[in-house]
């Protein structure tokens, strides 16, 4: 609708007929009974005392009603005529609105609706915008307004995106201590609102947030909490975080978050004292809905594009990992950890971030799990380009893993931290070394013959959490794989290192037969035969392998990859934890245990072929010194499992060795 300039003149006779519907309107609010002195939308009281408003009588709602029916045509007339006189009609409704009998016959008589439509017009006057936000300021202190009217809820985020902020701060006192924030939270909620939330302007969110951040408004935590809480509502969808991410909202989301840390402690505009218990709580919840959504938002592609880890956002984002704010720290870990998807951007965190660094301090003194568990999974992604492993590995990191592994109390972390040192040894010489280092150099020291491994294999034995055995167990194949295909070192030297790395860790033989003998990952079983086939091209491993062998629970199922037979009935694995269970294998996309495998005739023949390498290099490195029965029993092995090789026509030749690794990932191990 095309309406004229105010300034515009109108006819004589037009301009008569507006001063009386002026009239008019103005005599539909005298003071027939006593006025509200006060208006609301500048009450400025302590909110200690409510205003006693007077009792709701039906009969003079519903006449109340009727009067204001004829006052909407008026101002629909006086709309049309170019709103000559529109400033002074509305401020003359604005301001009977402040009696509370008014209220709701305001939105039953369509007024409310009305007016809520004028908001979209771009050439309102400044007076008639500031008239229409009283008007709707004081009609929505009465919740009712909105519990009977949500067919046309979809208005009033014609009214949320409204942004004047001079005419914003005369009103959003008085506006959001009523019901609105309660009403828009119960919408964005309802799942049967969301024709409703389709209606709704995308930066609904972020206005919201930009008045909970301006501290020029005067509210109470209790306000500030809601507004928050009501953009979390909005962030719970995807158009709403897109936007976040487009339109600028990043940085007023955490000016938000962090405020909250401060805003309440002694605000002399709001004269509040520190938050009390239930106040911290309240608080310490809304930042937690926000660090969820924050997450999500994280995970859109758009805020990789918007966000690179090279950007001011980032940037600001690094200093929280420092931050004595543990919500703060848990925020960045996992913003900046979804940044990490590519071997090029976790090599850009770690050599020109050093971004790993404030993570291990993390890692060092912290004690909360949620903060613990976000720092490790950020710094696991870091862990996973070979680039970077020995980096973090010099960072200090094998020092503080320890302090993880004791965490008994806390499974989901222990197991964590044991994957981290996994990630962090896969084919790196160096980082093997450090964790089989020595614990003392003192030669009278028990120390000195112990090391990191050492306190792993301890866990392992005294663990009955099943996915912390088994990663446990990964990660000693992962070092034994390592100690057995390094070139950091002449022949002749490492195997003096292989002979002092068997010396010093008897024990390892028990993980490692763990992994071969447990049926519920045939993955990672299979894989346990290759590194097994591994450590017995070298003297020093076909010796340990041969003694290991020795126990009927690895035996058997070596019998039983070779000839497809079981020896006895198999052993029941107990039941495991069913969060860690899930991960056990998912660091390199291996199975779950509760899927049976879908290549299970392929993994046979892997597990069937890396046998008969393992026994063959058992007999060609250790044969000479096995007893008589013993290397005949392993002669027939073979020949007995070469045969089945044949019979089966199986294209690969004998004494090849197959990665299962490379099978299921297509490449290297990580």
């Amino acid at each position: 609708m095309d309406h004229v300039s105010g300034s515009e003149k109108l006819p004589v006779d037009e301009k008569e007929s507006q001063e009386e519907i002026l009239r008019s309107i103005q005599k539909v609010f005298e003071p027939q009974e006593q006025h509200v002195n006060d208006d609301q939308m500048t009450n400025e009281d302590d909110g200690d005392d409510e205003e006693e408003e007077p009792e709701i009588d039906p009969e003079d709602q519903h006449a109340r009603t009727g009067r204001l029916k004829s006052v909407l045509s008026s101002l629909d007339w006086l709309w049309s005529s170019g709103y000559e006189r529109m400033d002074q009609a509305m401020e003359s409704v604005a301001d009977g609105s402040r009696d509370p009998r008014w209220r709701i016959p305001m939105g039953e008589s369509g007024i409310l609706d009305f007016v809520l439509g004028l908001l979209g017009v771009p050439t309102l006057t400044y007076a008639l915008k500031l008239h229409i936000l009283r008007l709707i300021g004081n009609s929505c202190a009465d919740t009712a307004n909105f519990n009977r009217r949500e067919s046309g809820s979809s208005r009033f985020f014609e009214f949320l995106a409204f942004n004047n902020s001079p005419a914003k701060r005369y009103f959003v006192a008085a506006i959001y201590r009523t019901g609105f924030i309660q009403y828009m939270h119960r919408l964005c909620a309802n799942k049967k609102a969301a024709s409703e939330l389709e209606l709704a302007p995308e930066e609904s969110a972020i206005v919201l947030l930009r008045i909970a951040a301006d501290r020029e408004l005067l509210y109470d935590m209790e306000d500030f909490v809601a507004l928050v809480n009501t953009a979390v509502a909005y962030l719970q969808h995807e158009t709403f975080q897109k936007a976040l991410v487009l339109h600028g909202g990043l940085d007023t989301t955490v000016t938000v978050l962090v405020d909250s840390y401060t805003r309440f402690d002694s605000h002399p505009s709001i004269g509040s004292s520190p938050p009390g218990q239930e106040e911290a709580k309240i608080l310490s919840q809304m930042r937690s809905n926000l660090n969820l959504v924050l997450s999500d938002v994280s995970a859109l592609p758009e805020f990789k594009d918007t966000c690179p880890i090279v950007s001011p956002f980032s940037s600001y984002l690094r200093r929280w990992l420092s931050s004595p704010q543990l919500q703060l720290q848990v925020c960045a870990c996992i913003m900046l950890g979804n940044l990490a998807r590519s071997d090029a951007a976790c090599e850009e965190f770690v050599h020109t971030s050093q971004v790993h660094k404030p993570l291990i301090a993390i890692l060092t003194d912290a004690n909360d799990p949620q903060l613990l568990h976000a720092a490790m999974g950020f710094l696991k992604n870091l862990a996973l380009p070979v680039k970077n492993k020995e980096e973090i590995g010099n960072s200090g990191v094998f020092e503080i893993l320890p302090r993880l592994w004791a965490l008994d109390t806390l499974h989901q972390i222990q197991f964590s931290s044991i994957s981290l040192a996994r990630q962090l040894v896969n084919n790196t010489h160096k980082n093997a070394r450090k964790l089989c280092a020595r614990l003392s150099d003192d030669l009278d020291s028990p120390a000195h013959m112990r090391s990191n491994l050492s306190l792993l294999i301890a866990l392992f034995d005294r663990t009955d959490v099943e996915p912390t055995k088994m990663e446990i167990s990964r990660l000693m194949v992962a070092v034994c794989r390592v100690v057995s295909t390094s070139t950091a070192r002449p022949p002749e030297e490492m195997g003096r290192v292989r002979k002092m790395f068997f010396s010093m860790h008897p024990e390892i033989g028990r993980p490692l037969g763990y992994m071969v003998s447990q049926t519920k990952w045939p993955a990672l079983r299979s894989e346990g035969w290759f590194v097994f086939a591994l450590m017995a091209r070298h003297p020093e491993g076909a010796e340990y392998i041969s003694s290991m062998l020795h126990d009927a629970p690895v035996f058997q199922p070596l019998v039983e990859a070779l000839t497809g037979e079981k020896l006895i009935a198999p052993k029941v694995s107990p039941p495991s934890t069913p969060l860690l269970e899930a991960q056990v294998v998912g660091d390199e996309s291996t199975e779950s245990a509760s899927q049976p495998h879908p290549q299970a005739a392929e993994m046979a023949r892997l597990d069937r072929q890396n046998v008969l390498v393992l026994v063959s290099e058992l007999l060609k490195n250790y044969g000479p010194e096995m007893a008589v029965m013993r290397k005949t029993l392993f002669e027939d092995l073979l020949k007995g499992g070469g045969e089945r090789v044949l019979s089966e026509k199986e294209s690969v030749s004998l004494g090849r060795l197959e990665d299962p690794t490379l099978k299921e990932k297509g490449a290297g191990p990580a």
